[in-house]
């Protein structure tokens, strides 16, 4: 789970790094079969998506450290409470889609500041709530940079704090190919690191001002009753794949109300 600082610097800024989570091999790995980009309304058939691209994809739906991270900060508290007392090792968190950025390079102007919450933040995605000493998220992201992000080259900007806001974003500080202001922080990262944060931040990407491209991969993720893409990922089509285990099938879950024992998908090995 989340230690005690890494608790309290997502209560207070929204987003942590989590160091070295990729190893050399795996980041070579992903840069030698990475194909496209896609969004959430992918311009590609899902059976040409990035979990299809190779094994490494699929591993990043499950990796340890991370995992125990959502069931923290988006996890069902009760639903997982009760798997334990019943022996059952399944998540209580899904996959809601994937994003993979090839396109930015250098001389990339920089995007635009979205997000926020509530102050034109997404009312139902986007969500941050904190009660009782559980974290109740809705869409939150894990981006892995596999090229250096410096502090001042470009990669992940947020305005931290903001997943709590009040008052609206300025519209001057919005478009950041317009200039930065001193408001918005950049998060320098190397590549295998991880930057979990969630979508009710505001954020967005850097001007891009150095030699080698950026190429961040975004798997979001969010609690079974919420979804942010209409594209849901349907467990059967991965069933195929030795590498996938009851935890993966779990993560690949429509969206639904999820609650233990309910005949449906998908089917468990």
């Amino acid at each position: 789970m989340l230690s005690e600082e890494q608790r309290f610097l997502f209560d207070t800024r929204g987003y942590i790094v989590i160091p070295d989570v990729l190893s050399d091999g795996q980041i070579k790995e992903l840069k030698a079969t990475l194909k496209n980009s896609t969004e959430q309304f992918p311009p590609v058939p899902q059976s040409e998506g990035p979990l299809h691209w190779g094994r490494i994809w699929r591993d990043l739906l499950d990796m340890e450290e991370l995992s125990s991270i959502f069931e923290d900060l988006i996890g069902n508290p009760h639903l997982r409470q009760f798997k334990l007392s019943q022996g059952i090792d399944l998540p209580t968190f899904r996959l809601d889609h994937i994003n993979v950025h090839t396109h930015i390079e250098k001389g990339f102007a920089g995007g635009k500041l979205h997000g926020g919450h509530p102050a034109g933040g997404h009312p139902v995605a986007g969500i941050f709530n904190y009660h009782d000493g559980t974290f109740f998220n809705g869409l939150t992201t894990v981006a892995f940079e596999l090229f250096d992000t410096e502090p001042n080259g470009g990669g992940f900007a947020c305005i931290p704090g903001t997943h709590n806001g009040n008052v609206a974003i300025p519209e001057n500080w919005v478009d950041l190919s317009e200039g930065v202001s001193e408001g918005v922080t950049r998060v320098a990262t190397k590549p295998g690191d991880a930057v979990i944060f969630t979508e009710a931040i505001i954020h967005g990407t850097l001007p891009w001002t150095v030699d080698d491209p950026r190429k961040t991969i975004f798997y979001k993720f969010s609690p079974h009753i919420i979804s942010w893409s209409a594209d849901f990922f349907d467990p059967e089509d991965f069933r195929d794949y030795h590498d996938m285990d009851n935890r993966k099938l779990a993560i690949l879950e429509p969206p639904n109300a999820r609650y233990p024992h309910r005949p449906t998908l998908p089917r468990w090995r």
